[in-house]
């Protein structure tokens, strides 16, 4: 019987595996054509992700990449076979500073004489729809679905904690932090959420709000206070939405489709993004190289991982051997770092730092640029840069450091399950997660706390050329947006990656507008690595179990903490909506 089963999953497997290949053979064979008149077909329903493409994902239906959208806009805008674009939206899918780096990209489309029409069935798919109508707000045509709602609700955020579940459990969180403002721990060791977490939470929404309702106001050609007016109103319905001018036309997907084909003439057709990029090619593939790096998710050491469920993560071992394979090209003019993660391991991100700074120190320009956050161990890496690029609503800074473990020796004692040590030196048990600190324990972990963070500010000084006291009026742990970040003196610019690729072919030596080879380091695996990841099913069924998971945001948090405890330097979990 054991065999039987045996045997099926192997023909399972095999067909399974079969059909993915046979799937990308016929997808490589084709080669489309592009159309006398193109219509961009820009799905950005789902979120889209950082990094490079990722050929077995599309075929499985996986994120799309937001490099791969701001191509084909930048690409679009230069062909004169491209008449426009028409873009579905639905909800709040894509993040903050993702949006606005997308929203820039469509304004910079329209501005070389282009249409640009959004439509959504609505604005909010039953939620909040913040983000994806201030992203349709760039656009010069804005259609609704009947029956649709504009869930332009304005923002909050949800913060969890759990100290009340360990607690139950009989875990005993055991973290420090420096300082008040570093509320990733509070996750753990309050019921509720701390002063000092309250007021920056506060100032991230009021900021995040302001960016948003100038950017719709801007967009619509509308008084800010009647956008604040309409956001208080919200959810509006079709008609409400039409009288306040906040979209133009109610129709239907079709209708939209029609409308923009009659815009771009005769012959024109709706080309899909990966189509149009495989004839057109990129905006970036001709002319000296710029290095694009990479770093996404949390950062850990060893090698990043993209699992097909779970979290990615970012490993020191790739990132800095990408680094260095950079530094080591002599065709690499300048290295673009693109950062969007909320820290991790402090050794990691110390090792990823140094890489950066000895490339600098070879002769290769670093310009950083930030996506949805970059704080904490994202913003120590960032400090390596000439540099530094965010966007206004990017999560940034998070100056500080978190140590600690949990203790399940509670939660043993419930099960039955009692643990005695023996050891042969005073600290010798110090992260053994079945026995609280001792006082000399503690003592440790308050010294290398306090080390570590007199380093991060150490650094935030002579990088970013403050006074100890602007680098720790600015730290304390606290979450800034880009644009506060800027007027502390945190980062250089605001704006997405094409204002970062202009710095870099600046710090190159080139003209600002100079045509560039944008090559992401390490390559883009090929599909048939990409199907021996799949087959190895390397943690996939963690990764599965916590996708499923209804506490997942704990859960995530949770992880590093029990799989290799110790210090950090992560970003608390923030869900704005």
């Amino acid at each position: 019987m054991l065999r039987f089963f045996v045997r099926l999953f192997a023909t399972i497997g095999f067909l399974v595996v079969s059909a993915l290949v046979g799937g990308a053979y016929l997808v490589i064979r084709q080669e489309p054509t592009l159309p006398r008149g193109v219509v961009l077909n820009l799905d950005l329903t789902h979120s889209l992700a950082e990094g490079g493409n990722d050929r077995l994902g599309g075929l499985l239906g996986h994120e799309a990449s937001l490099r791969d959208a701001l191509d084909a806009l930048e690409r679009g805008r230069k062909d004169a076979r491209v008449k426009g674009v028409l873009a579905r939206l639905g909800g709040d899918q894509i993040g903050f500073a993702q949006t606005q780096e997308l929203r820039a990209a469509v304004e910079r489309f329209r501005a070389s004489g282009r249409f640009a029409i959004a439509y959504a069935d609505s604005y909010g798919d039953g939620g909040a729809g913040n983000r994806a109508f201030l992203l349709a707000s760039g656009f010069d045509e804005v259609w609704m679905q009947p029956l649709g709602v504009v869930g332009l609700t304005g923002l909050s955020a949800e913060l969890p904690f759990a100290r009340g579940l360990l607690d139950t459990l009989g875990v005993q969180p055991q973290l420090q932090h420096r300082e008040e403002y570093k509320s990733f721990s509070d996750t753990f060791t309050q019921s509720t959420i701390t002063p000092a977490n309250r007021e920056m939470m506060q100032g991230l929404i009021g900021d995040l709000t302001n960016q948003l309702v100038d950017g719709v106001a801007k967009g619509r050609r509308l008084p800010p206070a009647s956008v604040r007016a309409a956001i208080d109103r919200a959810p509006l319905l079709e008609r409400e939405a039409l009288d306040l001018k906040l979209i133009d036309r109610i129709g239907y997907a079709d209708e939209a489709r029609d409308a923009a084909l009659q815009r771009a003439g005769a012959d024109a057709e709706l080309v899909e993004l990966p189509d149009y990029l495989a004839v057109a090619g990129g905006p970036h593939d001709n002319g000296p190289t710029i290095a694009l790096v990479h770093i996404v998710g949390t950062i850990t050491g060893g090698k990043s991982e993209r699992p097909t469920f779970g979290e990615i993560n970012a490993g020191a071992d790739t990132v800095v051997r990408a680094i260095e394979d950079a530094a080591d090209d002599a065709d690499v003019r300048a290295i673009l770092v693109r950062i969007d993660s909320g820290g991790g391991a402090v050794s990691a991100s110390e090792s990823i730092r140094r890489a950066l700074a000895k490339a600098r120190q070879r002769g290769k320009p670093v310009i950083a640029s930030m996506g949805d956050s970059a704080a904490s161990g994202g913003y120590w890496i960032a400090l390596a840069a000439d540099r530094i690029v965010a966007s206004p609503a990017t999560l940034t800074g998070s100056i500080g450091v978190v140590a600690g473990k949990m203790s399940l020796g509670g939660l043993s004692d419930k099960l039955g399950v009692r643990w005695d040590r023996v050891s042969a030196a005073r600290n010798a048990g110090m992260w053994s997660p079945m026995h609280p600190f001792s006082p000399a324990e503690e003592e440790r972990l308050t010294a290398i706390i306090d080390a570590t963070y007199a380093s991060f500010l150490e650094r935030v000084a002579e990088a970013r050329r403050l006074t100890p006291e602007q680098a720790r009026a600015a730290a304390k742990g606290r979450v800034w947006t880009g644009a506060q970040a800027r007027e502390l003196g945190l980062i250089d610019e605001l704006g997405g990656q094409e204002e970062a690729l202009t710095l870099a072919r600046s710090a190159a030596g080139l003209a600002t507008d100079a045509e560039v080879t944008l090559a992401p380091y390490p390559p883009p695996k090929t599909l048939t690595d990409e199907l021996l990841d799949l087959l190895s099913g390397k943690g996939e069924l963690v990764g599965a179990l916590s996708a499923a998971a209804h506490l997942r945001p704990i859960a995530s948090a949770l992880a590093p903490l029990l799989d290799s405890p110790g210090l950090r330097a992560s970003m608390p979990p923030v869900g704005v909506r």
